[in-house]
C-alpha cells in the first residue's frame, strides 16, 4: 500500500484526490485476479482501478474516494481466479492437503468413494506418477494396519475405490500428498469423519512414517487463507518455523508428527464406542448352554 498503490496514483494524477484502498480491496485483488509469486500482476491491476478512476475524474463524474472490496469487483470485473475454502462440513472420505505450486501454496480436498467391487482402486485428477504411488502406497499402509484400524480385511476384497482429487482439469503431483491420501482412505474405511479445520502435507511410507516436505511457509500461508486451523507436518518440518511470519504462527495450530498414526488422532473423529462394542461382540466365542437347557 505504501508503495505499488502510492506509485500508481502518483502516475496517474490521482495523489492529492485523496483516495484510499481498503485492506480489503487490496485482498480482493490478490486473491481474485492475481495468481503469482511476485508482485507485477498486483501493480498492474492496481493501474487499471486507477486508470478508470482518472478517466471518470478527466470526464467530470464523482469519482470514488475510498476503494473497498466492492469497488474492486465494479472496475475489474468478476474474479478471475477462486481460492479454495474451507468444506461446509465434517465429512467421511474428504482430506484437506496442501499443495506448492509456482505461484505459491493451495489446499486441495482428496475425496474417496467406495463401491461394492473386486478390490481394484481408481485415480482421478490428473495425477502424477509420483502421486500415484503415494495413493498406492497409501493404500498398502492402510491394508496392513486393518485389523488395528477396526477395518475387517475382507472389505477390501470386496470393495473398489475411487480416489479424486478435484480441479480435474489442473496436473498433480509430488509426494507430499501421502498423509492426505491415507487419512482419506481410511476415514472410508472406518466411517470416522476428518475434521473441515484440519490440513495437513507429509510423505508417507509402507510401516507408517512421515517424512519431511518443501514449501511449508507457501502450505502455511494457503492453509491459514482458506480458514484452517490446525496444520499436520512432519517433525522434521519443524526447523521451517523460523521461515514463517510470527502472526501466522500464532494463527495456526501446528501439529508435528513423525507417525501416521499421530495424524489420524488429529485428523480423525474418534472411533465410535457402539462400532467397538459392535466388534468385540462379534470377536467374542459363542456361549454353548449346558445339555437340556431349554432354547430362550
Amino acid at each position: 500500500r505504501q508503495f505499488l498503490v502510492k506509485r500508481q496514483l502518483e502516475m496517474h494524477g490521482l495523489a492529492e484526490m485523496g483516495i484510499r484502498f481498503d485492506e480489503e480491496a487490496l485482498k480482493s485483488i490478490i486473491r481474485n485476479y492475481t495468481m503469482e509469486a511476485g508482485v507485477r500482476n498486483l501493480e498492474r491491476e492496481i493501474a487499471n482501478v486507477c486508470r478508470k478512476i482518472a478517466r471518470r475524474a478527466a470526464e467530470g463524474k464523482k469519482i470514488p474516494r475510498r476503494i473497498t472490496a466492492r469497488k474492486i469487483e465494479e472496475m475489474l470485473g468478476p474474479p478471475r481466479y477462486s481460492q479454495e475454502m474451507l468444506q461446509e462440513t465434517d465429512q467421511i472420505g474428504v482430506a484437506t492437503g496442501a499443495a506448492w505450486t509456482a505461484v505459491g501454496g493451495d489446499i486441495m480436498f482428496i475425496e474417496v468413494n467406495l463401491m461394492p467391487g473386486k478390490g481394484n482402486m481408481q485415480l482421478t485428477g490428473q495425477l502424477g506418477d509420483v502421486m500415484q504411488e503415494s495413493a498406492q502406497a497409501a493404500l498398502t499402509y492402510t491394508r496392513s494396519r486393518a485389523e488395528a484400524l477396526g477395518i475387517d480385511p475382507k472389505q477390501f476384497e470386496t470393495t473398489d475405490i475411487h480416489l479424486h482429487v478435484p480441479e480435474g482439469a489442473v496436473p498433480k503431483d509430488g509426494p507430499s500428498a501421502g498423509v492426505s491420501l491415507a487419512s482419506a482412505l481410511i476415514s472410508a474405511f472406518t466411517h470416522r469423519p476428518i475434521h473441515r479445520e484440519v490440513s495437513m502435507t507429509g510423505e508417507l511410507t509402507l510401516r507408517g512414517r512421515v517424512l519431511p516436505v518443501g514449501g511449508v511457509r507457501e502450505k502455511a500461508l494457503a492453509a491459514r487463507r482458506a480458514g484452517i486451523k490446525t496444520f499436520i507436518l512432519p517433525k522434521k518440518n519443524e526447523r521451517d518455523l523460523e521461515n514463517i511470519p510470527k502472526r501466522l504462527r500464532q494463527d495456526l495450530n501446528f501439529v508435528f508428527v513423525e507417525r501416521m498414526g499421530e495424524v489420524l488422532e488429529t485428523a480423525l473423529h474418534p472411533a465410535p464406542k457402539r462400532a467397538k462394542r459392535a466388534r468385540s461382540k462379534q470377536t467374542a466365542l459363542p456361549t454353548i448352554p449346558p445339555a437340556g437347557t431349554p432354547p430362550s
